[in-house]
């Protein structure tokens, strides 16, 4: 008989590969992670582009008087930069703003120093190329209107200029908010005084209610606020010298839907020296407006944030009380204009359509020489606003 076969030798273990590292006595479910330390607030730093588009459709009526023409437009092609950092217990930031078109203009650059105090009071400084605050209407910016553009009194009040502003909320005292500054007063995208005056303006607003923005419409909190504004500024424009004295007041809020403003501004020009070299008599100018807005309740398509507001304007401005216009249409003719639009709001005042219809009534009627100065000018007005931020 054969002997039965011998048994297969049992297999060897496997030896484990080189790279595995010997069993830990930690649980399998421990993880052991090392954490990057957390920056503090004086390392964040940040930088944000943005800019918006304005683009307008114009139908006028025709007549003898120029600029009449219809067709498009871009009314504002802006590019904005804003960069913010911390240091301590003060914010640090620069804000950039600038036309594209016709050509690039400079229009806001501007360093700022900031701090809270307690009880919800703010020091702020600015200092560069920024706001006068003088005038409500001018210290908005034109793509946060409830209009297609800023009341005609804005045009009057002083743009902006280099200068230093500071900005003041008294601790405990939220509802009064003080802005005053010093600037070259020579108007904007001028590199150094050109004189040795300067302009002094000041601006005190009272909001009893919420908190002011500047800017229209009732997409926020209630609120009303009202403010005074004064400036004064000493001008060598030519071998006389010329003193403007600005002087404004202006009340303005919202409440479920409606927003309201109404403002006043009074600019008065005195010139000093030889008689032989003034350009012509002290005058005045001056401008009015009153304006409501009404926000639907209702939410519209394509997106849940899609609003529709109507509103109605009534405005006067007289650019120069003493002295008549040479021809009608003149850029110094008084007028009073009505104003009614309609707006859609896809994201408030990111993403919004407006349309308007302006009727304008000559107040100036004769010119220099007594002839008629009154003609057909009213005209609609479509403006498509983008902003991005």
């Amino acid at each position: 008989m054969e002997s039965p076969p011998a048994p297969a030798p049992a297999p060897a273990p496997e030896s484990p590969p080189a790279d595995v590292s010997p069993p830990t006595t930690a649980p399998p479910s421990v993880v052991t992670v090392t954490a990057e330390p957390t920056p503090s607030d004086d390392d964040v730093w940040s930088m944000r582009l943005g800019g918006y588009l304005q683009s307008q459709f114009r139908v006028r009526q025709n007549s003898s008087a120029p600029v009449d023409e219809d067709g498009f437009r871009l009314a504002r092609v802006r590019l904005t930069s804003t960069a913010q950092g911390r240091v301590g217990n003060l914010t640090l930031s620069a804000f950039i703003e600038a036309e594209l078109q016709p050509t690039f203009t400079l229009t806001d650059a501007q360093a700022t120093v900031s701090s809270k105090l307690d009880n919800h009071g703010l020091i702020a400084f600015d200092l560069g190329q920024t706001r006068v605050p003088i005038s409500r209407q001018q210290l908005m910016s034109d793509s946060r209107l409830s209009f297609v553009d800023k009341a005609q009194l804005a045009s009057i009040a002083p743009d902006r200029d280099l200068g230093a502003r500071l900005t003041f909320v008294p601790p405990g005292l939220r509802m009064l908010r003080v802005m005053t500054g010093v600037f070259n007063g020579d108007g904007k995208n001028q590199i150094q005084n050109i004189n040795e005056g300067y302009l002094f303006a000041g601006r005190i607003e009272v909001t009893p209610l919420g908190t002011a923005p500047y800017a229209e419409s009732a997409f926020g909190e209630p609120w009303v606020s009202a403010a005074v504004s004064a400036g004064y500024n000493d001008l060598t424009p030519g071998n006389y010298e010329e003193k403007q004295t600005s002087l404004g007041a202006d009340l303005s809020g919202a409440y479920h839907g409606f927003s309201a403003s109404v403002e006043y501004l009074l600019v008065k020009h005195a010139f000093e020296g030889d008689p032989a070299n003034l350009p012509g008599p002290d005058y005045n100018a001056n401008g009015w407006m009153a304006q409501v807005a009404y926000l639907l309740p209702v939410e519209l398509p394509p997106s849940r944030k899609t609003r529709i507001e109507i509103g109605a304007r009534v405005e006067e401005i007289d650019r120069n009380d003493t002295v008549p216009i040479p021809q009608l249409a003149d850029p110094a003719q008084s007028v009073r204009e009505y104003t009614g639009v309609i707006s859609a709001y896809l994201r408030e005042h990111l993403l919004k359509a407006q349309l308007a219809f302006s009727h304008f009534q000559e107040v100036e009627t004769e010119t220099s020489t007594g002839t008629d100065a009154t003609y057909a000018n009213d005209q609609v007005l479509l403006q498509v606003t983008y902003r991005v931020e």
